[in-house]
């Protein structure tokens, strides 16, 4: 009878570990809803205090002010959820990496080639794609856009550098270890698929997925979040490049210059992950190992093990929050993509 109880208990615990991978989300979309709110609040009010001018704040202000409470609260509710859930500290995540400096270039190569061959996908189905793309487009471009100098720096820096930094620490340094404690290759999974349904629309949904799994498997294998961060920099950098590029020659002029630098990155990202995955392999739940505090001894959660349940997936995806982030995914990718129907 004490058996049974106590294997209870660390199903529970296990269940509940898994919960907070999902948690972390609500308490992100929430913090940043607020969030946005108090900063148009606090920024009409100095502005027309300042200027005497008590007009509504423009459209370019959207994405500046995301930007900032995104930077914030990813980086509050990571730390927040480490400590509530006893998964582990922040600071455990920028251990120095097991990558060399070459293998660090060349696992972002590996982002950037997938990036670049979803794009042809996107081009390819863009009956599909092309209304949420075009929502997508409008918001980031509204700061990027801004004739307000300050705005477009600060917007810039937030979609290069402080945006990938904030969603590493909320990602690789807080959910991927939050799943990691039973199973490497779940954490892996699941963080990357909660990684897609974050940024909730259809257009970007895939390429996050997998983007995802690529800046796990390295967290993962270098037993460090600073070979993702740079990698995701890279990522985001290189989109923001290619706009300004394209503004620059015009899309007629551009299509040559398109080729290329596909046909480029697309075959280096091919050789550099042929290198990274010959040499460091799949993920082993045995050898590979992130710090991360488990809920229970590996004794306890071996014997809470049942063939038909091994604590895995099946936990996962039965927790509730994940389903509520799922539905909430759902909603903004049908509103993405309603938006997007209604730009011209």
């Amino acid at each position: 009878m004490e058996n049974t109880e106590q294997i209870k208990k660390t199903r529970s615990k296990v269940y509940r570990r898994y919960n907070w991978m999902s948690v972390v989300l609500l308490f992100q979309f929430l913090g940043v809803s607020v969030g946005i709110v108090l900063l148009q609040v606090v920024t009409a009010a100095i502005k027309t205090a300042v200027t005497g001018d008590n007009s509504p704040l423009t459209a370019d202000y959207s994405s500046f002010f995301n930007g900032v409470a995104c930077i914030i609260i990813n980086t509050l509710v990571a730390l927040l959820v480490l400590k509530i859930s006893k998964t582990g500290k922040l600071r455990e995540s920028f251990a120095k990496p097991s990558f060399s400096a070459i293998e660090v270039v060349m696992a972002a190569f590996m982002v950037l080639g997938f990036s670049y061959f979803y794009s042809m996908i996107v081009t390819a189905f863009d009956s599909v794609f092309s209304s949420s793309a075009k929502a997508v487009g409008q918001s980031l471009g509204s700061g990027l856009d801004s004739q307000n100098l300050v705005l477009q720096i600060g917007t810039m820096a937030y979609l290069c550098v402080l945006g990938p930094i904030s969603e590493e620490l909320l990602f690789r340094g807080c959910v991927l270890r939050a799943g990691s404690h039973v199973s490497r290759k779940v954490g892996v999974i699941a963080s990357a698929l909660l990684f897609g349904l974050f940024h909730g629309n259809i257009a970007q949904f895939f390429n996050t997925f997998v983007m995802g799994l690529v800046l796990a498997y390295v967290t993962v294998k270098s037993r460090s979040i600073i070979p993702a961060i740079i990698m995701h920099i890279c990522n985001n950098t290189s989109t923001i490049i290619v706009a300004y590029i394209k503004m620059a020659v015009g899309e007629s002029n551009y299509g040559m210059v398109d080729i290329v630098s596909r046909a480029v990155f697309i075959g280096l990202g091919i050789v550099s992950a042929i290198f990274i995955l010959r040499k460091y392999k799949l993920i082993d739940d045995n050898a590979d190992k992130i710090p991360v505090n488990l809920p229970a001894t590996e004794e306890e959660i071996e014997q809470a093990k049942t063939p038909k349940n091994k604590l895995k997936f099946k936990t996962f995806f039965s927790t509730w929050a994940f389903w509520i982030v799922f539905a909430y995914f759902i909603l903004l990718s049908a509103l993405t993509i309603y938006m997007g129907s209604k730009i011209q």
